[in-house]
């Protein structure tokens, strides 16, 4: 009976003794992976971070509440998951992101691979972007450049969209100008692709390059309409007159 007893002790040593081994490889693999490449069939979380050696965070790969951080978390969240970059400052930079559900009428959806201006949102970038509800439709596939302030003047630029956000539209639209020309707010200059949808019962389709001035008024475009009518036009500085436009033929005619 003694001589039981002592054996199981002595398993049960043995068994606590390779658990704590095990237990302190686990633990040090952890921290400092004993194989530098694992394999796995799948992997469920949330967020991958990709850090440097140093700790700054390079990139990210997310569901939407990972992305819910810092500003945005105070400023009413974000819908996108996807993968975003960060330069050596652990600033954002760019990312490819997407979302995209059903409406009531519809559907809205996104997908854009973005490039920030430096400590800034983004300045180019391509997406498609679609909504669809009971007033209509809208979907741009593209190439977008935008033109923004430098980050030292972003506190600025908020600051000013918070207070047109207060004006009565005839007031905005001055106030807004008076801004852009002075550079202090951000616009598109130049979208490159495809925009078709309907408003107002109005279907359009157009292909093609639009330009905008510094003051983010349509300066050029250059494009082929729903009826596969090409236009070229040339607007003034405000971008209300069309100062030019090249007269085609309608298609088909002789």
């Amino acid at each position: 009976m003694e001589a039981r007893l002592i054996r199981q002790v002595r398993f049960l040593q043995a068994t606590v003794i390779v658990l704590l081994a095990v237990t302190a490889l686990l633990s040090v693999n952890l921290f400092h992976p004993l194989l530098p490449r694992q394999s796995f069939k799948v992997i469920e979380v949330h967020r991958i971070n990709i850090r440097e050696a140093n700790g700054v965070l390079k990139a990210a790969l997310s569901n939407s509440a990972g992305f819910n951080e810092g500003y945005r978390e105070t400023h009413g969240g974000v819908r996108f998951s996807g993968l975003m970059f960060y330069n050596e400052e652990g600033q954002e930079t760019g990312g490819l992101v997407y979302y995209g559900k059903e409406v009531p009428g519809g559907q809205e959806a996104d997908v854009t691979l973005t490039f920030d201006q430096f400590r800034q949102d983004q300045n180019v970038y391509l997406h498609h972007e679609e909504a669809k509800d009971a007033r209509g439709l809208r979907i741009e596939d593209g190439l977008s450049i935008n033109s923004r302030p430098d980050w030292t003047k972003v506190k600025e630029e908020y600051g000013l969209y918070e207070q047109l956000d207060k004006l009565s539209l005839e007031q905005r639209e001055e106030a807004q100008l008076k801004a852009l020309q002075e550079g202090k707010l951000s616009t598109r200059r130049l979208f490159f692709g495809v925009q078709r949808g309907t408003t107002d019962g109005r279907a359009y389709d157009d292909a093609g390059v639009f330009i905008r001035n510094k003051w983010g008024r349509n300066a050029i475009k250059i494009y082929v309409d729903e009826q596969n009518k090409p236009h070229f036009e040339v607007y003034d500085p405000l971008g209300k007159t069309l100062l030019y436009e090249l007269k085609l033929p309608n298609p088909g005619s002789k």
